[in-house]
């Protein structure tokens, strides 16, 4: 018997839009497509008849999948799925033939992005890779396969569930079983809680305004001036590539090993470590161009889940909120007590949940529609760059017999959107001994040679000396 979802369509919808989902809703246009993506690469050949099946399926179990906003009664709402739009009920699926990487999506239309809120694309072919100096290349088959999700109404932990039920389910139907066989039952109800925070029970109002270190805080985000990355601009204006441009590395398990060992001393987290070096590594970046930056502040807004345990039967949707941390250029110092500062703020912040006054900030504005409007629309972000620690999202990829398995992956990226203001979207997965490096970045200011540069920084930093391993 097949565990299906729950059809509760005529239940759930039309369903009242929270104000993070119509925050990211409005910021997405077709320059900046708020969507998080995902590429991957495959070591064997995937079945595109089997492929969009699995993603047909895998989109069926989720009820936002090709949700249309809609207004009724003067507030926003998601409507119910288009029964006779197959696009808007089942995403888009394409699958090309190709020598080289995909040309990722064009999203010149703009009512596209917000009736198509999943797409898959695949390439399937050969990629040179050189093999010796006397033995000229040899062409592997490969299939590379970028997806993406609108970020209005997925988190990237969302991403993460949709794309490991499109491997599952295909794995199930190259195998003859029934393609949802061995999938966790979606409770689709819990979407109706989905925004449920308690940010307006005098209790909770009550402890925040007992904080006013906390409201101090929420005052440098927007008073306080970070430095432009963008200062280094060897790309002319306007001559941008297609979504998305992403560059990643891998890191193998001793310079994991050397990352851990140091968490253990300090007694801070391994993602104080990263986002610590992160910091330094931008730093160094910015020392490049031969001006003084020494005084400048480096901002790197840190995504915070705030899915709970009951939380992983939901299907996929926004649950996150994001805090700020700034540091100074000549306060940058790899020494213990830069670590331990840093980690000790997270703890606060976390502690005495301080992340979410930008939730509570995104909810006042949105009761000033346009007000909200302009300011989830306001293209001077002064955000610098994005930071996510995945931690395993391929930890448990597949429960099935199949030949899918960690070893046919050559790659995996999973990257949130950027920004204008925010052209940097660092992310750090783990899987399985080893992680993956990734960065998303604004082809329109940062050139493909440049993201390289920054990423390979970055990897250096992390590796604190230890070679990288290769493509």
């Amino acid at each position: 018997m097949e565990n299906k979802t729950k059809d509760l369509t005529k239940e759930i919808f039309p369903l009242l839009m929270s104000s993070i989902e119509k925050f990211h809703w409005y910021d997405s246009r077709p320059s900046h497509p708020n969507f998080i993506f995902g590429r991957l690469e495959f070591r064997i050949h995937i079945d595109p008849v089997l492929a969009k099946e699995a993603w047909r399926i895998a989109l069926s179990r989720q009820p936002l999948a090709g949700v249309k906003p809609e207004k009724v009664k003067r507030r926003w709402h998601w409507g119910a799925k288009s029964q006779t739009n197959e696009r808007g009920s089942t995403g888009s699926f394409n699958h090309h033939e190709a020598e080289s990487s995909p040309e990722p999506w064009n999203f010149e239309d703009d009512e596209l992005r917000l009736t198509i809120s999943s797409h898959l694309e695949m390439r399937t072919g050969g990629r040179a890779r050189p093999t010796g100096e006397l033995h000229g290349k040899l062409v592997e088959r490969t299939t590379l396969v970028y997806f993406a999700v609108h970020h209005a109404i997925s988190d990237g932990a969302g991403a993460i569930l949709v794309v490991n039920e499109w491997l599952a389910i295909y794995a199930n139907l190259e195998s003859g079983r029934s393609g949802t066989a061995g999938l966790q039952r979606l409770e689709a109800d819990r979407l109706r809680a989905r925004n449920h925070l308690g940010l307006f029970r005098w209790n909770y109002l009550k402890h925040i305004f007992q904080q006013p270190v906390a409201l101090f805080g929420a005052t440098k985000f927007i008073f306080r001036k970070t430095v432009d990355l963008t200062i280094q601009k060897d790309v002319s204006d306007g001559d941008a590539r297609l979504y998305p441009a992403i560059v990643g590395r891998w890191l193998d398990a001793e310079a994991v090993r050397c990352l851990g060992r140091e968490s253990g001393r300090l007694r801070v987290t391994l993602n104080s470590i990263m986002l610590g070096r992160l910091f330094v590594s931008l730093s160094r970046f910015l020392a490049r161009d031969g001006e003084d930056h020494r005084r400048d502040w480096l901002r790197v807004i840190l995504p915070i889940s705030i899915r709970e345990m009951s939380d992983r039967r939901m299907p996929a949707a926004n649950r996150t909120t994001i805090v700020q941390l700034d540091r100074r250029a000549d306060e940058l110092a790899l020494s213990d007590g830069f670590y331990q500062n840093l980690d000790r703020e997270i703890r606060i912040i976390r502690g005495w949940q301080l992340d979410k006054i930008f939730l509570i900030c995104i909810r006042l504005l949105s009761t000033v529609e346009p007000l909200f409007r302009k300011v989830a629309g306001n293209r001077k972000s002064r955000g610098t760059v994005v930071f996510t620690n995945l931690g395993e999202p391929f930890r448990k990829l597949l429960k099935t017999q199949s030949q899918l398995s960690r070893g046919s992956f050559g790659q995996f990226d999973l990257v949130g959107p950027v920004r204008e203001g925010t052209p940097l979207n660092y992310t750090v997965a783990r899987h399985g001994e080893r992680l993956r490096v990734s960065l998303h970045y604004d082809s329109r200011v940062f050139s493909a040679n440049r993201a390289e540069d920054l990423l390979e920084s970055y990897a250096s930093e992390l590796v604190g000396g230890t070679p990288r391993e290769s493509e």
